[in-house]
């Protein structure tokens, strides 16, 4: 899937030059292990316009995660150019489940995941002909298909995109017990998909 260019920066004076380097507008995100839901804790600032934004924002995000989180350990954020052009966001997440083994799932993203829970869950590998025709039954399907006169959005391309990360958790196995790829802009058919966030989490060694 591609990948939107985040570039992590420690502190306020890297981030300008990542900033620089990418392109403005950009956005900054928290990068910190612990916390997950970045939104929810004030980490993620949008459409940073500047070094002076950059900056101000950078000392936002340090007290924002210390505030929301204070046992998780801040590594600095993450730069990255603001996407646009997006029809609709999605989730692809991938599991190992103990007794079901492998399993991929797809469905409603952003912000609203957990909220909506509109997400389809399958067994890995699936291919994206199965990948789509879970997407048909969700309920957030209509913003997908140009409901209301949005454009279609390139569902085909996030279903290729499922598909891989599907056959991918068949193949590492346990070891990664879990993968959220959240959000993935979707943009109109025929423009492909951005994965703008990603989470994954190793097995303990035994």
């Amino acid at each position: 899937m591609p990948v939107i260019d985040a570039r992590p920066a420690r502190d306020a004076d890297e981030a300008v030059a990542q900033a620089r380097a990418v392109g403005y507008p950009v956005v900054l995100k928290a990068l910190a292990r612990g916390l997950v839901h970045k939104s929810d804790a004030g980490a993620v600032c949008l459409d940073l316009d500047g070094d002076a934004a950059v900056r101000d924002a950078f000392a936002h995000i340090v007290a924002a995660v210390a505030r929301a989180a204070p046992q998780a350990e801040f590594q600095g954020c993450l730069v990255a150019p603001m996407a646009g052009g997006g029809v609709v966001e999605a989730f692809v997440g991938a599991r190992h489940d103990p007794q079901h083994g492998p399993v991929v799932l797809v469905g409603a993203g952003g912000v609203w995941v957990e909220v909506l829970g509109d997400v389809a869950v399958m067994a890995a590998p699936a291919t994206p002909r199965e990948v789509l025709a879970a997407l048909r039954e969700l309920a957030c399907w209509p913003l997908f298909d140009g409901a209301r006169g949005r454009p279609r959005a390139d569902a085909g391309a996030l279903a290729e995109a499922v598909s891989r990360i599907s056959l991918a958790i068949a193949a590492i196995g346990p070891r990664l017990a879990e993968l959220d790829v959240n959000p993935v802009l979707v943009r109109a058919d025929g423009e492909g998909v951005l994965a703008l966030d990603a989470r994954a989490v190793w097995a303990r060694a035994r």
